[in-house]
């Protein structure tokens, strides 16, 4: 389990720096240089201070956003997916007030949300490997705590936008799922293999397989096909 960290003394960084910085925006930089360190040392490597050197800040300002190495760990990892999933639900966390016949909201609100969650994998990609393929015990606490939800929130907005538009019967979990899982391998298997993807043009490409899948068959007055 995780071991409480205490306050240390620590090199200062700028006050000018540190006093321009709202607490959100510090907590934000924080994470975001946690990532960068966590990817480069993994969880058991990487030391608080060098986390906090790499964030301009020092080690007693980190504490007073996290209590532990492991919690930022989390937040660097889970902030990006529960981010993306916010939007989700609110750009699409219920139906239209209207029937979609033609199936073009239906695409809109998908590929946004692919979009953004291939956004979300090219932060967190590499270290949600770290956490699910590290220790069984741990790994399988933060699935529950920090991924189960995200993936419940998704299906529960998918199923919300069944009634408005024409498809096929599927199941909403398997594909939420898949979707993620598809996300996150072609954000590690890109960093891996050093190449570019134009993320709009793959949201797109992503859409249309899922709802060619999932919506009416060919011929059918609401396929794009």
């Amino acid at each position: 389990m995780s071991e409480p960290l205490r306050d240390r003394p620590g090199a200062l960084a700028s006050a000018g720096t540190q006093s321009r910085l709202t607490g959100d925006e510090r907590r934000l930089q924080i994470i975001e240089s946690a990532r960068q360190v966590f990817q480069r040392s993994g969880l058991a490597g990487a030391r608080t201070r060098d986390i906090a050197a790499a964030a301009g800040v020092n080690e007693s300002l980190l504490y007073r956003h996290f209590r532990s190495k492991e919690q930022l760990f989390e937040a660097a990892v889970a902030a990006p997916l529960e981010e993306a999933v916010g939007r989700l639900v609110e750009i699409s966390g219920s139906p239209p007030a209207e029937f979609d016949s033609t199936g073009d909201l239906m695409y809109e609100r998908t590929y946004r949300f692919v979009l953004d969650l291939m956004s979300a994998m090219d932060e967190i990609g590499p270290l949600l490997g770290i956490i699910l393929f590290g220790q069984a015990d741990q790994a399988a606490e933060y699935f529950r705590k920090r991924i189960e939800p995200s993936l419940d929130r998704i299906r529960n907005v998918t199923n919300a936008n069944m009634i408005a538009w024409t498809h096929r019967e599927f199941d909403s979990d398997l594909t939420v799922r898949l979707v993620l899982g598809m996300t996150w391998f072609l954000s590690v298997s890109d960093r891996l293999g050093d190449r570019q993807r134009d993320q709009s043009e793959t949201a797109h490409s992503i859409t249309k397989m899922i709802l060619s899948g999932l919506g009416p068959p060919p011929g059918h007055p609401a396929s794009r096909e």
